[in-house]
C-alpha cells in the first residue's frame, strides 16, 4: 500500500503514541483489504464507549489519555444511557456516572458529544464525494446513498480515521464498488417512516450485501423516509448503500440497471414484515416507543402533534427517543411540552436496544445493571423491531407510528391493516 508522507510521519510517531498506534491499525486494515493507498477523510462518526461492555468505557479513556485528538469533525455514535437523566430511564445511577465519563473522554479528544445514530439530524451533514468513516450502519447507508459521501461499515477504525484524518482506499471508496449489483422494483405504496422500514428490510433480506436500484416509487420521499429505507437494508442485509434514481448523487431520474439479477417488492411482502414481527399479546405490553433511529426534528413535531391534548393510558410507557441536539430545537419550539404532558418520556442518547434493557450483553457485576422483564415492546421501526427479538429477548408488535401512538393512548394495540392494491 502506497503511503504519503504524512502517513510514513504518524507510523513514526511524529504526532504522538496514540496517533501512531491509529495510523498502524488502519495500515493492517489496508492490507488485509488490498487498498492501493489511503484517502483524506472529512469527518467520522465514532464509538461512544459503552458502559455496559466491560472494559469498553476504560479503552476510550485510555485513548484519550494517551493524548488521542481528533483532526477532523468527530460525532459520537449512541451509548448506553441518558446521561442528562438516566434516573428517568430506570438506569441505576453506577451505569449512568460510568457512561458519563466515555462523555468526558470524547470532549478531552474533540470529539462532538452527540450520542446518537442520527448525527446528520443533529448538523453533521457530509458532502458529496467527501471521504468518511463511520461506526453506525444507519450513518454509513445515509452518507452513501442520500448526501453522496462515500463510507464502509467501519467499527472501531471509525475512531483511528477520526485521529488520523485518513482511511484505506477500499469498499465504497472506490468508484467500482458504488456501482448497482441489483434492479429492485417496488409496486407497493409505502407511506410513512414504518413503511420504509418495512420496505427497506424486504430489500435487504433480497440483495444481501449487494446496491440495489430502486425504481417503482410513486413519490419522491421524504429525508425521514429516505432513513428508514436505509435503516431497514442495514438491518436485515450488509447493505451499505443503495441508489434511488434522482436522489443519490449522481443518478439521474432516467437512470436504471437492466440485466442485474430483479427483486420486485409488492405490498404483501411490506404487510408481512409488519406481521412478522408482531409476536406478542396486543394487551400485554409495556413499552410503545418511537424514534428507530433517533427522531429529526420534522418527527419530532409529528409526534407532538399526535400527543397535543392526549394522555398515555395507565400501565403504559410511552419513549419518544431522539438526539441531545434535536430535543433542543424541539424544546425551543415548543414540542416537548405536549409530549411530556400526554405522559411520554423523551430521551436522548440512548434507545431501548442500546439502554439497559439489553439482556445481550455482559455488564460489570458490580453496576448493578439488573435488565427488566419486559413483556412486549410496541415499535414503529423494523430495525428496533429486529434488534429488540436479539438483544432485548421480548416479543414485538410493530405498527405505524401513528397507531402507536394510538396504541399507547388507549391501551389497545392497534396494528396496521392497510393495503395500497
Amino acid at each position: 500500500m502506497k503511503l504519503s508522507d504524512r502517513d510514513l510521519a504518524l507510523l513514526d510517531g511524529a504526532e504522538g503514541g496514540a496517533a501512531r498506534q491509529a495510523m498502524a491499525a488502519l495500515v493492517q486494515l489496508g492490507e488485509a483489504y488490498d487498498a492501493p493507498d489511503m484517502v483524506d477523510i472529512g469527518y467520522a462518526h465514532v464509538h461512544a464507549g459503552m458502559a455496559l461492555y466491560k472494559g469498553d468505557v476504560e479503552l476510550i479513556e485510555a485513548t484519550a489519555d494517551q493524548g488521542a485528538r481528533m483532526v477532523v469533525p468527530v460525532s459520537t455514535n449512541i451509548a448506553n444511557a441518558d446521561m442528562g437523566n438516566w434516573q428517568a430511564t430506570g438506569a441505576p445511577e453506577s451505569l449512568g456516572l460510568l457512561q458519563k465519563r466515555a462523555e468526558v473522554a470524547h470532549r478531552l479528544m474533540g470529539s462532538a458529544t452527540s450520542f446518537t445514530c442520527t448525527p446528520y439530524w443533529a448538523g453533521h451533514w457530509p458532502t458529496w464525494n467527501m471521504h468518511i468513516a463511520s461506526i453506525e450502519s444507519g450513518v454509513t447507508v445515509f452518507a452513501n446513498s442520500v448526501l453522496g459521501a462515500r463510507s464502509n461499515r467501519d467499527g472501531f477504525f471509525a475512531v483511528y480515521a477520526g485521529m488520523t484524518g485518513r482511511y484505506p482506499r477500499f469498499g465504497l471508496h472506490l468508484d467500482r464498488n458504488r456501482q448497482p449489483t441489483h434492479r429492485v422494483t417496488v409496486t407497493a405504496r409505502p407511506r410513512g417512516t414504518a413503511d420504509f422500514t418495512a420496505l427497506g428490510y424486504v430489500i435487504g433480506t433480497a440483495v444481501g450485501s449487494g446496491v440495489p436500484l430502486i425504481r417503482g416509487l410513486q413519490a419522491r420521499p421524504s429525508p425521514d423516509e429516505l432513513d428508514a429505507l436505509g435503516v431497514g437494508m442495514a438491518t436485515s442485509g450488509g447493505v451499505a448503500m443503495f441508489v434511488v434514481p434522482g436522489v443519490t448523487p449522481p443518478y439521474p431520474d432516467e437512470a436504471d440497471a437492466p440485466g442485474l439479477p430483479e427483486a420486485e417488492v409488492g405490498e404483501a411482502d411490506i404487510a408481512g414484515v409488519f406481521d412478522a414481527f408482531c409476536t406478542g399479546a396486543e394487551t400485554g405490553f409495556d413499552l410503545v416507543h418511537l424514534g428507530c433511529p433517533h427522531a429529526s426534528f420534522e418527527e419530532m413535531k409529528h409526534y407532538a402533534a399526535l400527543l397535543s391534548g392526549r394522555r398515555v393510558a395507565p400501565g403504559v410507557e410511552l419513549w419518544v427517543t431522539t438526539s441531545r441536539a434535536v430535543r433542543r430545537m424541539a424544546q425551543d419550539a415548543g414540542l416537548i411540552a405536549p409530549m411530556v404532558a400526554a405522559g411520554a418520556r423523551v430521551v436522548s442518547d440512548t434507545c431501548p436496544i442500546s439502554c439497559h434493557f439489553a439482556c445481550s450483553c455482559s455488564p460489570d457485576p458490580k453496576l448493578g445493571v439488573v435488565p427488566p422483564r419486559l413483556r412486549t415492546i410496541v415499535v414503529d421501526s423494523a430495525k428496533q423491531a429486529h434488534y429488540v427479538r436479539d438483544m432485548i429477548q421480548c416479543p414485538t408488535l410493530f405498527t405505524t407510528s401513528e397507531l402507536a401512538v394510538e396504541t399507547a393512548v388507549t391501551g389497545q394495540f392497534q396494528p396496521r391493516r392497510r393495503h395500497n392494491g
